[in-house]
């Protein structure tokens, strides 16, 4: 019986989902107890102005992060907020380290960190996202 809040799995989303041929089929991996990680590469589609990646495909992914470090903790949650803090220009044809982790869980809210680092290790973006917890699995 799906319930109210049941978020499904259904390799449709835009960002990671496998099957959705116009999507970004993000990989998302588990970086360490808290965090999660995913390589990007920003091709000439995601251009916004000039030659670099657009912004919006910056927060896209940032929210993506948010609710898969919410999967793995074991939490079903649900965007709150999102906000960015852009940095340094990333160009096109950068292959991008994007990062996600639990900063801290506070009143059925967690509070999650994210960063887009070039190559080279610069900053090119970070974050803070909240998400609202429906549950906990196991608890």
């Amino acid at each position: 019986m799906e319930r109210k809040w049941d978020l499904v799995k259904d390799e449709a989303c835009f960002v990671c989902g496998r099957k959705n041929p116009q999507g970004l089929h993000l990989k998302v991996e588990r970086d360490g107890d808290k965090g999660v990680v995913a390589e990007f590469l920003a091709e000439e589609t995601y251009k916004g102005w000039s030659r670099y990646l657009h912004g919006g495909i910056i927060s896209l992914i940032f929210d993506e992060l948010l609710g898969w470090t919410s999967r793995y903790l074991g939490y079903t949650a649900v965007t709150a907020r999102v906000e960015v803090r852009y940095r340094h220009p990333i160009p096109i044809g950068s292959r991008v380290t994007f990062k996600g982790w639990l900063q801290k869980e506070e009143k059925g809210l967690l509070f999650i960190r994210t960063e887009a680092l070039l190559p080279d290790g610069t900053l090119a973006a970070e974050g803070m996202g909240k998400m609202m917890v429906i549950e906990k699995k196991g608890g």
